[in-house]
């Protein structure tokens, strides 16, 4: 009975390890790639010019549906990571899936915001946009 126990908790702590591991993990549909900057996208296997229009064109959807705010202090005290739109004022830097075989459309664009607990601690929100 004893080993019973032991073998139930192991398979259990395993079980509750591999959901959190994986529901962490940002996942991409139909075998896309999750990337962030040009070096994430290049260092996946993609053209150089790929990266470069899949991230203008990640950052124009970003610069449409999120937040804007006026100086870059603001936009970091409430987002990971920030960049100046061209229309002026500053947005989430996205991060997106790529896939292969659909060129350089940036599927799953995200960005993260800081949310605070009842601790009033900072944490991470991932916000997706389309």
């Amino acid at each position: 009975m004893f080993k019973f126990v032991i073998i139930a908790v192991a398979i259990v702590a395993a079980g509750f390890s591999a959901f959190y591991a994986l529901r962490r993990t940002p996942v991409c549909l139909a075998d896309g790639k999750y990337m962030a900057t040009q070096s994430d996208c290049e260092a996946w296997g993609f053209n150089a010019d790929v990266c470069k229009q899949a991230i203008e064109d990640a950052r124009a959807v970003v610069a449409r549906a999120a937040p804007k705010s006026e100086t870059m202090f603001q936009c970091e005290v409430r987002f990971s990571d920030c960049f100046e739109t061209p229309e002026g004022g500053f947005a989430p830097r996205p991060s997106f899936c790529l896939r292969p075989d659909k060129g350089a459309a940036p599927l799953e664009v995200r960005y993260l915001e800081y949310e605070s607990d009842r601790r009033n601690r900072k944490q991470t929100k991932e916000v997706r946009v389309n």
